[in-house]
């Protein structure tokens, strides 16, 4: 006998197991596993934490422009992030747009390195210059690395 099949019912959730499920694959991962990008992240993350520590003493925080007046509470809390703080949350909160701010954790470039090859930046962004790299938080890293996709498909 038969095992009886189990009744399809609309209320519950259909499963999506997929077990050949597809896997992201960044095409520049061996340049972000490399030793020199480890040391340019960790070399700006910590140089941008100790400028922010120094700035939240006295009470503003000036990044890219844009000066933030702060409170000491607001201080302490910056403060107190294992990570700095996310540089997009840090414009949105001093215009007023956003009440929180959110630890960065990913380093992203402002210009877009190539896709096919991190370190042939011809018409790219320079994959080790300072001022082409900025910390965000998860949230505002998606939606820029989306509008990076849409980019990189024009220019190709």
């Amino acid at each position: 006998m038969d095992a009886p099949t189990p009744k399809k019912r609309p209320w519950q959730r259909q499963s999506n197991h997929n077990p050949k499920k597809q896997v992201r694959k960044h095409l520049n991962k061996r340049f972000y596993n490399s030793k020199a990008w480890r040391d340019t992240r960790k070399a700006y993350i910590l140089n941008l934490r100790n400028k922010v520590w120094n700035e939240c003493r006295e009470n503003k925080i000036v990044l890219r422009g844009a000066t933030l007046e702060i409170t000491t509470y607001q201080a302490a809390y910056i403060m107190s992030l294992d990570y700095p703080i996310c540089e997009q949350c840090l414009k949105m909160f001093s215009i007023g747009v956003y009440d929180t701010i959110r630890e960065g954790k990913e380093l992203d470039h402002i210009y877009p390195l190539n896709p096919e090859d991190a370190l042939d930046s011809k018409e790219w962004g320079d994959p080790f210059n300072q001022d082409n790299l900025q910390l965000l938080c998860r949230p505002h890293h998606a939606k820029k690395s989306n509008r990076d996709k849409k980019i990189t498909a024009i220019k190709e």
